[in-house]
């Protein structure tokens, strides 16, 4: 195998085809649409070139900034929920439980589901009328606390952020199982000798060589709450009074609705720079230096 990868041209033969396609369905796409993004076009007729007129927009418009806040707030609401249920599950999980194969499949299935169905779903589910959530609240009667979950500016994002974490905190899950796994063994057989119990072996073993899976999972978390779009398409559009609008519908809207595709294309460059800075500063935070016990 050495000496195959140390020959260019069978490196060449293995990462051509997917650079290839990366090339033309993930590059020049993003190429194309910077280029866009310094017009002012509905690709139906002439385009005005205005430079960066696009990107100076986007700080005036309060549409977007809010879509930036309403983002920001399900990545915080996502993150936390995501990350602290998961890591319970899977350290749960990870102690031999009986059936854990079960309930491993069972909390993965969701995340295999297409958003848009999840969308309707759910849509059910929070209707104020005949909705699961408000019939429950009624049979145990606690009327007073029905609502109208998805139709209130103050409740409209924990509610989607309840979703998001029933879509996909199993998915997360079986991440941070499968980093769990690799630890070696031995390691927890001496701290049991020693004398430490289960809290200590998940702060002192466990989480410290899990930080590179974190790592990778705080990443597909955060970048995955900021390109969120299809849950909110199919359940709320945006609303109410744009409460729930983030920034994947709000370009959508523009592009396609209104018919602003250079805008459209500047708030989609927004969303990349924050989606890189996001990845940046994720490696920060997880730096760590080689744990040798």
């Amino acid at each position: 195998m050495d000496k195959i990868l140390s020959k260019k041209k069978y490196i060449a033969f293995f990462v051509g085809p997917a650079f290839v396609v990366y090339l033309f369905f993930g590059l020049i796409p993003i190429l194309y649409n910077l280029y866009i993004s310094l017009f002012k076009t509905n690709l139906l007729g002439d385009s005005t070139f205005v430079g960066l007129k696009n990107y100076i927009r986007l700080f005036q418009d309060q549409f977007f900034l809010q879509a930036v806040v309403n983002n920001l707030k399900f990545v915080a609401g996502s993150y936390i929920a995501h990350m602290v249920l998961a890591l319970l599950l899977s350290n749960i999980l990870f102690q031999k439980v009986k059936g854990s194969k079960l309930f491993q499949s069972i909390y993965f299935m969701p995340s295999v589901i297409c958003g848009t169905a999840i969308g309707m779903l759910w849509t059910f589910v929070y209707h104020p009328d005949f909705g699961l959530v408000n019939s429950f609240l009624k049979a145990i009667g606690l009327d007073s606390l029905t609502h109208i979950w998805l139709a209130d500016e103050k409740t409209v994002i924990p509610a989607l952020i309840v979703v998001t974490m029933w879509q996909f905190v199993g998915y997360h899950m079986v991440i941070q199982l499968a980093g769990m796994k690799n630890i070696d063994s031995s390691l927890y057989e001496a701290a049991s000798i020693d004398g430490a119990s289960k809290w200590q072996q998940f702060t002192k073993i466990t989480f410290p060589l899990m930080k590179p899976i974190l790592k990778i999972d705080s990443v597909l978390i955060v970048t995955g709450s900021l390109k969120l779009y299809d849950l909110i398409a199919v359940t709320t559009s945006g609303g109410p009074n744009h409460a729930s609008e983030v920034i994947s519908t709000y370009m959508f809207t523009q592009g396609f609705n209104a018919l602003k595709f250079g805008y459209s294309s500047s708030i989609a460059t927004a969303l990349l720079l924050l989606c890189i800075g996001a990845t940046v500063i994720i490696n920060f935070v997880f730096r760590t230096k080689k744990i040798d016990y």
